[in-house]
């Protein structure tokens, strides 16, 4: 784990000053980690439906949104709840990322994801950082700049599946 991220990482553990934390342990939440998924599951579908209508800002969005999904069951099934993307993507990134059960990869689709401007990045926390860009931009996106996402998200959605059904 990097430095900066274990320092993000342990403010999101810590509450402060009447405002609870960003991260906090929860017993195992299988349901809630299933509802995510299936909410990542609806988002993909709303994904190729915003391709297939050239709405390629949104296509983003919504692959964006089914990766975030996917992150936030993965978190319930370990006993984490988050309340950030910021801490959702670092928790994400150091017990899965870090520990080898989900490949380094997978950082990447969240990267692209966050940062249309670019092909890759180096970090997940980018992704979030492109989704807001594009949902609030108004920058003319192709569809040769999103046509990555549908493969990308549903790979990404699928692995996590397939991690939680294990």
């Amino acid at each position: 784990m990097t430095q900066r991220l274990n320092k993000i990482l342990k403010e999101c553990f810590r509450s402060r000053r009447g405002k609870r934390a960003d991260i906090r342990r929860i017993p195992v939440n299988k349901k809630a980690a299933d509802n995510h998924l299936d909410k990542a599951r609806n988002n993909l579908n709303a994904m190729r439906l915003m391709f297939n209508n050239e709405f390629y800002d949104w296509t983003v969005i919504c692959g964006y949104y089914a990766m975030y999904h996917a992150v936030l069951a993965s978190l319930f099934i370990i006993g984490l709840r988050a309340l950030s993307h910021q801490c959702a993507i670092s928790a994400f990134q150091e017990f899965f990322i870090f520990k080898g059960i989900v490949k380094k990869e997978y950082m990447t689709y969240l990267n692209k994801a966050r940062l249309l401007e670019k092909k890759y990045s180096d970090t997940l926390r980018k992704a979030r950082e492109n989704r807001v860009f594009i949902q609030y931009g108004v920058k003319t996106i192709t569809n040769e700049d999103v046509g990555w996402i549908l493969e990308d998200a549903e790979d990404f959605v699928l692995r996590i599946e397939e991690l939680l059904a294990d």
